[in-house]
């Protein structure tokens, strides 16, 4: 498998599509494409910090046959927005 550019690919196209309103079906969607991650199995919350009324901090990890995509997001409850602080795309 091919990590780098899968990264690649990811970083792009969360900074081409900063608008997206959920981050979760669009990885998802975007990882479809490479035949060598496998199917899609699921995405499970890993963690919820509140930082302020406005403010969560969420952890996911969205797993597929071949690797994980461990993805840090800060949401506003209030607006529905969502912003990517980081992901990390591991093997299994």
């Amino acid at each position: 498998m091919n990590t780098r550019k899968i990264k690649l690919a990811l970083t792009v196209g969360l900074l081409n599509n900063s608008n997206q309103n959920n981050v979760l079906n669009y990885i998802r969607e975007m990882m479809s494409a490479f035949k060598e991650v496998g199917a899609f199995i699921g995405a499970q919350l890993i963690g919820k910090d509140v930082l302020n009324p406005a403010i969560i901090r969420q952890s996911y990890a969205i797993s597929f046959e071949h690797c994980v995509v461990d993805l840090d997001l800060v949401a506003n409850p209030h607006t529905n927005s969502q912003h990517v602080q980081g992901f990390r795309l591991r093997g299994k």
